[in-house]
């Protein structure tokens, strides 16, 4: 079981050539600092064990590149990384069953830069991946989900990205226990998606932060191929600014919401009913909205509307 500490005459800092000669599969992190230089890759088989007091730092020239690649069957224990205002993580291979198990994962200070593509702090595609608990900071797009199936997360704290989470062709997703807090377009972006579970909180928690959320909470449809469907929510949406939900491109959607506002950033209209909608079920409790609803609705809505 090697253990490794950062060597600034490898462009991995020694993490790549202890996991490439590594035997029995475990390699632990000792403290200090890890500069990647080159793509990370982290092989099947192999299970990183670090801690607290390891942090690996994105040096790679080019920005869009992740710093470091998760293979199938590959695990992670714990694991901190600086994304050093580029790219982060990339999990799994979309055409392969993963297996990959993350206990903790933390990932900041992703860049904002969207000029080839949206840096995302963990980008996973693929299928069958578990995570305990993920923890992101500052991104362009926080947790991207492309092209997978069979994804669960437990816990989930995702803070000051441009867009929050955001998942596209997408089925079987179960995400538990999420915060995602001052996203400045939209806290959750749901595409394409469906046969999935979402609970968790969008929100802002704090008026003096500005430009967070100008479009929306939680967006649905606006960008699918094909409508998402047969999707459960259990939300709350407060404080997120200018439209709490807006729906469209979906069908057999249940949404149980409270949608508020309080002193942050004031939320005008509750819920916009887009197009192409059907069998839409939307219960819960909408408090100090100044608009409610606009657009129809196909389906039940018995939101408890409590004036503003």
């Amino acid at each position: 079981m090697p253990i490794v500490n950062p060597d600034n005459n490898s462009l991995t800092s020694g993490i790549q050539e202890a996991i490439d000669s590594c035997i029995d599969g475990f390699v632990i992190l000792g403290s200090g600092e890890y500069h990647i230089r080159k793509s990370l890759i982290i092989r099947s088989g192999t299970r990183l064990i670090s801690s607290n007091k390891a942090i690996l730092v994105n040096d790679i020239e080019d920005g869009f590149e992740p710093f470091i690649r998760v293979e199938p069957y590959a695990d992670i224990e714990y694991l901190i990384a600086n994304s050093n205002g580029k790219s982060g993580i990339s999990l799994g291979d979309s055409r392969k069953n993963n297996n990959i198990n993350v206990g903790y994962l933390k990932v900041y200070n992703t860049g904002t830069n969207y000029e080839k593509e949206p840096m995302s702090a963990i980008l996973i595609r693929g299928y069958n991946i578990v995570i305990d608990t993920v923890d992101i900071n500052k991104g362009n797009v926080g947790l991207s989900i492309e092209h997978a199936a069979d994804i669960r997360i437990k816990e989930m704290q995702i803070v000051a990205c441009s867009t929050g989470i955001r998942t596209f062709n997408a089925n079987n997703l179960s995400f538990s226990n999420f915060s995602i807090d001052s996203c400045n377009y939209t806290g959750m972006q749901v595409d394409s998606t469906e046969n999935s579970y979402f609970q968790g909180t969008i929100w802002s928690n704090t008026k003096d932060y500005k430009g967070i959320n100008n479009t929306c909470g939680l967006l649905i449809g606006k960008y699918s191929k094909t409508p998402s469907r047969n999707i459960r929510m259990n939300i709350r949406i407060i404080d997120s600014g200018i439209t709490g939900l807006a729906i469209l491109n979906a069908r057999n959607i249940y949404i149980d919401a409270i949608i508020s506002n309080t002193s942050g950033n004031q939320i005008e209209t509750g819920i916009n009913f887009g197009e192409n909608i059907e069998n839409i079920d939307i219960t819960g409790i909408m408090d100090k909205i100044k608009t409610p609803f606009t657009g129809y609705i196909k389906g039940r809505n018995s939101m408890i509307v409590i004036d503003p």
